[in-house]
């Protein structure tokens, strides 16, 4: 009993042949690629980060593994405003670009606001002299999230259209 695959189906993704595309499963999908990508960000941008000089890598691990993960919770936080803002919670496929405007948006005001509150009021961090600020606020953590959100919406959208054929 396997699926019959007739014209009209080889032009739908395999994900729309074997189940319907939900708003959970494009959100995980999403999150997924976007917790990779900031974990490759968090590694990049270490050197703009002021550590001691007798913190063990192991330290440094932990730091970015924390980071990585509160990347993720900032992340599905931001795609859920985006998905109640558009009304749609498979907003990668049927809204992108308001949806990743909204995710960018959202996602770089809580950054703002987190990494002033924990350079200046709580100082679990500290930047190094190498980090470029903007009103006194890492670059670099900014620019994560004004950027990164647009690459899976793009990788999600290629590859649904990738599996397409020509009419």
């Amino acid at each position: 009993m396997g699926v019959r695959v007739t014209p009209a189906s080889r032009r739908d993704p395999p994900d729309r042949i074997c189940k319907p595309a939900t708003g959970v499963a494009v959100a995980a999908n999403w999150t997924a690629w976007l917790l990779l990508l900031n974990l490759a960000w968090e590694v990049a941008q270490l050197p703009l980060y002021a550590f001691g000089p007798d913190v063990p890598a192991l330290c440094v691990a932990f730091y970015v593994a924390h980071c990585t993960v509160g990347d993720g919770v900032i992340a599905a936080g931001a795609y859920a405003v985006a998905a109640l803002v558009t009304r749609d919670a498979a907003w990668p496929r049927n809204a992108a670009a308001r949806g990743t405007l909204i995710t960018c948006v959202s996602a770089v005001a809580y950054t703002a606001w987190s990494e002033w509150r924990n350079v200046y009021v709580l100082a679990n961090w500290a930047y190094a002299a190498s980090m470029p600020t903007v009103a006194g606020i890492g670059l670099s953590p900014l620019a994560q999230w004004a950027l990164l959100p647009v690459l899976p919406t793009l990788l999600m959208r290629r590859r649904r259209r990738s599996f397409r054929e020509p009419d």
